[in-house]
């Protein structure tokens, strides 16, 4: 029998919030398997299964979706759900059965070139509700930081070409409005994180305040050794991937950089959340 590879999935307050700096802690310690190319944890072979198990449990559109012919007979590029109205099977269950058989494939290939590996990382693409609802062994990193200095990075980055989902021709007021309401969805859909889960919550700030204490918590946490010194040790050779001077300087920094009107509409919002999560109005 093929034992799936228990899972460490990092969600995401948005990007800008210090996941590669806890993928490269994580992948100090040889019992985790992820890629380690750089960005860390972008490469994901769990949130490709998800999409393939996704698409299992979606309704067959007509409209939008291939039918028999375009699916079966057709480029071998194309995919979508089953192309008709399943009578045989429930889609909802055959789903999650899909995404444990095919984790369990993925982890015997995963075990071949990560022989001394108990867990297996990865930055997850969305909140993993069929994840939550499978069978795969989970723990789960929920990191965050302060939306205002999540904005300020962003807005940095951009000046190099990413776009952070912003649409074409979107003002900055949209923009802001947009990543306000999914900083809502997020907070909320990780507060309502079943009991059952395994969860720890991680912060920016405190990762890049003191990285030993918080490689200390989350070692203990996994039951494995990290090793906080070697990922410091390698920062200078990440420096492009910083928008600030220092880190020091990217705490805070909406207070010099964020338009005061655009800081009180976004803690107007998220106030409650974030402030049971440790952060300040002012």
């Amino acid at each position: 029998m093929v034992h799936m590879l228990p899972v460490i999935g990092v969600r995401l307050l948005d990007g800008r919030v210090g996941s590669t700096l806890l993928l490269q802690l994580l992948a100090t310690s040889d019992e985790v398997t992820l890629e380690r190319r750089y960005p860390e944890g972008e490469q994901r072979y769990l949130s490709y299964c998800i999409r393939i198990a996704e698409w299992v449990a979606t309704p067959w559109d007509p409209v939008i979706h291939p039918g028999v012919t375009e699916l079966l007979f057709g480029p071998a590029e194309r995919a979508g759900p089953i192309p008709f109205t399943p009578s045989l099977v429930e889609p909802g269950p055959l789903s999650r059965s899909m995404l444990a058989g095919m984790w369990a494939a993925m982890s015997q290939e995963l075990r071949q070139t990560s022989p001394t590996a108990r867990y297996y990382a990865e930055k997850l693409v969305r909140d993993g509700g069929l994840l939550l609802d499978s069978a795969i062994p989970l723990r789960l990193i929920d990191l965050l930081r302060d939306p205002r200095d999540v904005l300020c990075s962003i807005r940095a980055f951009t000046s190099r070409g990413a776009v952070f989902g912003r649409r074409e021709h979107q003002s900055d007021d949209e923009y802001l409005e947009q990543k306000i309401a999914d900083y809502l969805d997020r907070l909320r859909a990780m507060a309502a994180t079943p009991a059952k889960v395994d969860r720890i919550i991680l912060r920016y700030e405190d990762l890049v305040a003191d990285l030993g204490r918080q490689a200390d918590r989350l070692a203990a946490w996994l039951g494995l050794r990290l090793d906080a010194g070697s990922v410091l040790a390698g920062q200078e050779q990440r420096r492009h991937h910083m928008t600030s001077a220092s880190v020091a300087e990217s705490v805070g920094r909406w207070r010099r950089e964020l338009p005061a009107d655009q800081a009180r509409r976004i803690w107007d919002v998220l106030g409650p959340e974030l402030e049971a999560l440790g952060y300040m109005a002012d």
